[in-house]
């Protein structure tokens, strides 16, 4: 099984210092640990942190553009100068410009984090940011929660690229605004259009493995107070090989295909604003899970996966001069199941893992801003997860206690912005049915000193509920398990100059009761620790209307449960891109330059590995382009999880219309 069991040998992610002195007071243990780095790595960080001198171009949006507004930090809206944390804001136009294939391709380029594949177009694919686990990240749909509720995760290779408007990238905990899963970071992706926009924009492709792809999106001003939007896409690739099993599997091919569409209407009845959209995904994807194992035996087993999403919000939101609020109904229907069509132990094709997921969510929003230095957000935040009694892991039903998981959180945000100083404060409590209350905080202060430079140093606390897979998965599955807690410190400082911005984070994040798999009595528990340092620098400028902006970061990630690596995570990385236009040409590039990292207790570690990939399109007319890129050009072969080679070099050609 692939989907779902993936988790469970990639979840033991802690972290123990070399300094250990548990007597200190814990903020002063905080900052120590924030400033530790083993001895024996100081010679290979200070390399990598010598590569932020060397001038390189990038594909992101400015690091500090005060007239850009961003919505995800705070649930209501500020300009992205006032933001306490690291903030990376990708346009819809920037994403074009790169020639994305899937959702991974863009994320991988934005600092602080590492994709994990298991091959392949359509295989499974995790974000982890900072060192920290897949559901360490909160992903939104327009501020809706996208994990899934069974394992917690968000499978990158499920989100289609072509409804985009923009990414909201959000560093550092957010638990007291968000609630679970938000330690790591936030990643908002807004398909909303604004107001007053009309475009008609179809995309068509062909590439290596047969990768054929088509999409057509449609944005138009319905008279003077509706907005319409319309989007709709198709993919489907032959794929290759993605778990060589010598002698087992050979010839194999695993493929992927999926289809989606989004409708969105907003309409303004003076300072209200109403809103509703429907999406639906499809997705199949075929994988391996052959083995030449001697413990297990040596056979051959071709599997499928398909995945069904249905969601539908319903709201609307008041905008006065000092009060604005929100309130918006979501609902969400996932039909998640394998298929295995040559199994060893069962003749024909079978579906041995069916999850259906059902989800009802609420939210509340608010804010009051008070003589334009002091605003007070708040609300409330009410959602159901149920898990249907149909669902089956490997045949066997799921039986859970709770197959409605009935959670509420309410909130409370202060932020002081005043002749340069500013000030946040949050609290949000958390009451579940499941495993009772819960309780996260988060401040922070900033300072603005010689116009151009900001300072900022944040704390905060979060928490992960256990997953429907955690809690019920047959015989591994524990009732009794906790939230996983965590707490933060965090302290940066940039630069927003005429033509050039530069911005430096240092962070430790530390976890307890982390939820793993226990080998010893097969089963998840409570029981490991981590905390993670780390830096990461910035650099951002623009020539001739190209836009430069490179990051390179350094983390120390340790199981403080057995003192060894936190697997699958890279101490370092290099980020180099590049986005812009010249003449009638777009140009698009990055390099992105990985470490070696751990493959688990005694197993050979992953290799370091470098991607350089190249992008170009020309304007034929104003309305219609070709385009051309080029992934992985080097041909470099790598591995993100071990026995799972990643795509070799592949090149796509296609064209874009727009009116």
């Amino acid at each position: 099984m692939q989907h779902h069991t993936g988790m469970i040998l990639g979840s033991g992610i802690q972290r123990s210092a070399t300094f250990e002195s548990e007597d200190l007071p814990r903020q002063l243990q905080l900052l120590l640990r924030v400033f530790q780095i083993r001895q024996d790595n100081m010679k290979r960080s200070l390399l990598w942190a010598a590569l932020l001198a060397v001038p390189t171009v990038a594909a992101s949006e400015d690091i500090a553009d005060t007239d850009t507004v961003i919505v995800t930090s705070t649930r209501y809206e500020q300009p992205l100068s006032s933001a306490l944390s690291p903030v990376v804001v990708i346009t819809g136009e920037e994403i074009r410009r790169m020639q994305a294939t899937s959702f991974a391709d863009i994320v991988r380029t934005l600092p602080g984090i590492q994709v994990s594949m298991n091959g392949g177009r359509g295989q499974q694919t995790k974000a982890q940011i900072r060192g920290g686990n897949a559901t360490d990240t909160l992903f939104l749909v327009n501020g809706v929660k996208l994990n899934t509720p069974y394992d917690g995760a968000t499978y990158l290779e499920r989100i289609p690229v072509s409804q985009i408007e923009r990414i909201e990238y959000i560093r550092g905990v957010r638990a007291s605004v968000y609630g679970s899963q938000a330690s790591a970071a936030v990643i908002n992706i807004i398909t909303r259009p604004g107001f007053d926009e009309s475009q008609i924009l179809a995309r068509a492709s062909y590439g290596t493995h047969r990768n054929r792809k088509g999409s057509v999106s449609f944005k138009q001003a319905i008279g003077d107070n509706g907005e319409l939007k319309l989007a709709a896409g198709t993919e489907k690739e032959r794929g290759y090989n993605v778990h060589p099993v010598p002698g087992q599997n050979d010839g194999d091919r695993h493929g992927f295909q999926g289809t989606s569409f989004m409708a969105d209407y907003q309409h303004r009845l003076g300072p209200v604003t109403l809103f509703g959209d429907v999406s639906w995904l499809k997705t199949k994807s075929q994988f391996d899970t052959s083995s030449d194992d001697p413990m297990w035996g040596s056979y051959h087993e071709y599997d499928m996966n398909q995945y069904e999403n249905w969601a539908v919000e319903l709201g609307g939101r008041y905008s006065g001069d000092i009060y604005r609020t929100g309130l918006s109904l979501n609902l969400q229907r996932t039909d998640d199941f394998e298929q295995i069509q040559l199994n060893p132990f069962r003749e024909g094709k079978t579906d041995n893992t069916p999850i259906y997921l059902r989800t009802l969510g609420l939210e509340w929003t608010n804010e009051l801003a008070l003589a334009d230095i002091f605003t007070l957000g708040g609300g409330l935040e009410i959602r159901q997860d149920r898990i249907l009694k149909k669902s089956k892991v490997y045949y066997e039903h799921l039986n859970p206690e709770h197959p409605k998981i009935n959670n509420t959180g309410a909130y409370l945000l202060g932020q002081v912005d005043v002749e340069g100083f500013q000030a946040e404060l949050a609290g949000r409590y958390d009451h579940s049915n499941q495993y009772g209350a819960h309780f996260t905080y988060q401040g922070g202060l900033g300072l603005r000193f010689f116009d151009d430079y900001k300072a900022s140093i944040r704390f905060g606390t979060s928490f992960r509920a256990p997953t429907f897979m955690e809690l019920y998965y047959p015989y591994m599955g524990s009732h009794d398990l906790k939230p996983e807690t965590s707490d933060s410190l965090e302290a940066m400082i940039q630069g927003e100059h005429k033509f050039l911005n530069w911005r430096l984070s240092l962070f430790n994040n530390h976890y307890r009761d982390r939820i793993v798999y226990y080998y010893e009595t097969y089963s998840f528990k409570n029981i490991s620790h981590a905390s993670v340092s780390g830096i990461e620098a910035e650099l951002g400028f623009e020539v001739a209307g190209v836009k430069n902006t490179f990051s390179a970061g350094y983390r120390d990630p340790r199981d403080r449960t057995n003192h060894t690596d936190i697997p699958y995570v890279s101490p370092r990385d290099f980020k180099w891109n590049l986005s812009g236009r010249v003449g009638d040409f777009d140009l698009s590039a990055s390099f992105l330059a990985f470490s070696s990292r751990s493959a688990g207790a005694g197993a050979r570690r992953l290799g370091g590995y470098g991607l350089l990939n190249l992008g170009v399109g020309y304007s034929i007319t104003d309305n219609f382009k070709i385009q051309a890129k080029a992934d992985n050009i080097l041909d470099k072969r790598y591995e993100t999880a071990r026995g799972f080679p990643c795509p070799e070099a592949t090149f796509t050609a296609g064209f874009e219309f727009s009116y």
